[in-house]
């Protein structure tokens, strides 16, 4: 007999973004309410991004949660869909960062299967972003090379993303092929010209001790734009 789930998969090329929190269990142990706080803010984002476009239900985009992992995903792999999915990551990690969650995250495209409701998710694109996001040393959101390729000799090229720029540190993208990757550039500043998310990181490196000082100073190195020194 066929396997229902497989007869009925649609098995297509999809923007995906995963994250998860770091340091989940001693987080969790501190403050009891985390994950509804978390589940608020990225409610309010994807209900915000949701609400600025007009072409909700052409394009759009999805979202699930399990323990301390997060993705959000699209109807498609359209330049379209990209735009959304990629904002609303964005616009997530940066919340979290500003409200003291330490978080890291990885973009990709690539094929995924989901049935949303019985929150199953099967595919090269929840790999992709998954080895991505987890071996990432700093609190990060990048964009794979699997994005890099996509846009690479377009208009859309990553070299030219505003909010972006290309990981030279060595040390910090652990994964196999750490080339052509692309994180958010922690860009902006108050009106004082600081940037607003150092007070915010080194308040989390306090908290988190030594044990991940490492991550801490990365990211905090990348935002400066200086290069680690390998040791």
């Amino acid at each position: 007999m066929e396997n229902t789930l497989v007869a009925n998969a649609r098995y297509e090329n999809l923007w995906l973004s995963y994250f998860d929190l770091m340091g989940f269990k001693k987080l969790v142990q501190k403050h009891q309410d985390l994950i509804e706080y978390v589940l608020l803010i990225y409610e309010d984002v994807l209900k915000a991004i949701e609400q600025n476009v007009g072409f909700k239900q052409k394009y759009g985009i999805s979202y699930s949660w399990f323990s301390d992992t997060f993705i959000i995903y699209s109807q498609s792999d359209s330049n379209q869909d990209f735009a959304l999915v990629e904002q609303a990551s964005r616009h997530f990690f940066q919340k979290l960062i500003l409200h003291y969650i330490p978080v890291r995250g990885a973009m990709t495209i690539g094929k995924l299967y989901s049935q949303r409701e019985k929150n199953i998710f099967l595919g090269e694109a929840l790999i992709d972003a998954y080895e991505y996001g987890e071996k990432q040393n700093w609190l990060g959101f990048i964009l794979t090379p699997n994005i890099f390729r996509r846009f690479e000799n377009t208009e859309l090229s990553l070299t030219r993303r505003l909010h972006y720029r290309e990981v030279d540190i060595p040390g910090v993208i652990t994964h196999s092929e750490p080339d052509n990757v692309y994180a958010f550039a922690f860009s902006n500043s108050d009106i004082n010209g600081e940037n607003i998310y150092l007070e915010a990181l080194s308040e989390m490196k306090i908290e988190a001790g030594n044990l991940y000082a490492d991550k801490y100073n990365n990211t905090e190195k990348f935002i400066r734009g200086s290069h680690i020194i390998r040791p």
